[in-house]
Order: structure tokens, then sequence, then C-alpha cells
């Protein structure tokens, strides 16, 4: 087996944040661990999430938060470990989650965009989100053009990470 990984760097003044492409004839377990190598690179930086679970406080990291949410005047946290309930406001989620993930789709709701398995454009005017979990939710139309813009520049290059 070849031990060799080719590692290039072009220089792209429309990226607003970096971008990682593996190109491999196939998926195999060092591409999985470069991956995931990159992932921890990336998500070392950001803060964990402080949640509710029950009697105790646990920290989440971003990378395991699927949307943030607000219902009923509560914020909740839905997160591969479940739903938990922030006492953080959602101003406070969109200032600390990493921008290069992390968007909000509504005035009540931030979603990660690493968890997206779909974006469903077939409804004039507005957006559906559909989750790796098959979860949905919709996209407020008032955000609907950001959405399309970071979606179209993720498209190009300028950001993204899988």
């Amino acid at each position: 087996m070849d031990k060799k990984v080719s590692i290039s760097f072009e220089t792209d003044r429309s990226c607003e944040f970096p971008q990682v492409i593996i190109k491999a004839d196939k998926r195999t377990e060092k591409i999985d661990k470069i991956i995931e190598a990159i992932e921890r690179c990336v998500y070392a930086d950001t803060s964990r999430i402080p949640v509710n679970d029950g009697d105790s406080i646990i920290l989440l990291e971003q990378k395991d938060i699927i949307r943030v949410y607000t219902e009923n005047r509560r914020v909740i946290v839905s997160a591969e470990t479940g739903d938990h309930e922030s006492r953080m406001t959602l101003k406070e989620f969109e200032d600390i989650l990493n921008k290069g993930y992390f968007v909000r789709i509504s005035r009540f709701e931030i979603i990660n965009l690493s968890k997206v398995f779909s974006f469903d454009l077939s409804m004039s005017g507005t957006i559906k989100v559909i989750f790796e979990g098959g979860s949905e939710t919709w996209v407020a139309r008032r955000y609907v053009k950001d959405i399309l813009k970071k979606l179209d520049n993720m498209n190009r290059g300028g950001e993204g990470h899988e």
C-alpha cells in the first residue's frame, strides 16, 4: 500500500473560509483518519457549550450540535445525545458558534451545516432543511437569500467542510 499523500495549497481570493477537498479513488480508513484530524483541528479553537441534562450540566462539542432553537421561550440545543435546554440566548449562541458551520435560518433557529443532508428548494420562496437523521426544519423567508448565497459560496469553494 502506498503511504504517500499529496498536499497542495491554492490561493483563491473569493474564499471567505478555508476549504479542504480530499481526492481519492475510494474512501478508506486512512481518508477517514485524515478527515477526523482536520475536524479536530477546525474545532480545536471552538468552545464547548454548557447545556442542562437533568440535574447536571454537560459540555457539548460544537461538532455534535445539530441545531439550536427556541420553543415556548426556552432555548433547546438538539445534539446527537438528544435535546438539551440552555440558559444562553440564541444571540449568544450565534456569537460563539463556529461561523463556518453554523448559520441562522430564522429568528428562532441556528443550524449546523455539517449535519444537513439536503436542502429542498422545490417550494417557491422557502427552503426545507433535511438533517442527516431525517428531521426537518424550514428557512424563514427573510433568511432564504442569505442561505442561498452561503450555499452558492460553499459550492464555489468559498467555505464548507466536507
